[in-house]
């Protein structure tokens, strides 16, 4: 890809809506069940259809990402559902609930949130979770 910027060329990068990021690279997988993509403010960016991170919920995640004991001793809360928090660090979340779970992992501008229900597995959900968030990163988001 390249645009042409007072007669030279620059190289630009592909785009691709937060919502095709959702439905083809989270979703559109079939390792992740629903996702959303959510500003450090908590905003959503983009979400599966019937999947809602509430303002509160994506400012509790967000805080989580300095300091998560608030999340380690209360659990965390994802589209109204109460989670144990199993990892916290300053990249990744991930919880579990009876029989699923989620992950978020925060890129520079972003957090992206993968959930899983059996039979899909906590480690596809997190490795595609992860992948994404690393090609983001890498593109600056």
């Amino acid at each position: 890809y390249q645009r042409r910027v007072r007669g030279s060329l620059h190289p630009t990068k592909p785009t691709m809506s937060w919502q095709a990021y959702v439905d083809s690279n989270l979703v559109g997988t079939g390792k992740v069940s629903k996702a959303a993509i959510i500003g450090h403010n908590g905003g959503t960016w983009a979400t599966s259809s019937g999947f809602v991170v509430s303002p509160q919920e994506g400012l509790d995640l967000a805080a989580a990402f300095k300091d998560a004991s608030n999340l380690r001793s209360k659990g965390a809360f994802i589209n109204k559902e109460k989670h144990m928090v199993v990892l916290a660090n300053d990249r990744s979340i991930y919880g579990k609930k009876e029989k699923g779970g989620f992950a978020a992992v925060k890129t520079t501008q972003a957090i992206l949130i993968g959930t899983y229900v059996e039979p899909l597995t906590a480690g596809n959900c997190n490795n595609t979770v992860e992948k994404l968030a690393d090609y983001l990163i890498e593109q600056g988001y």
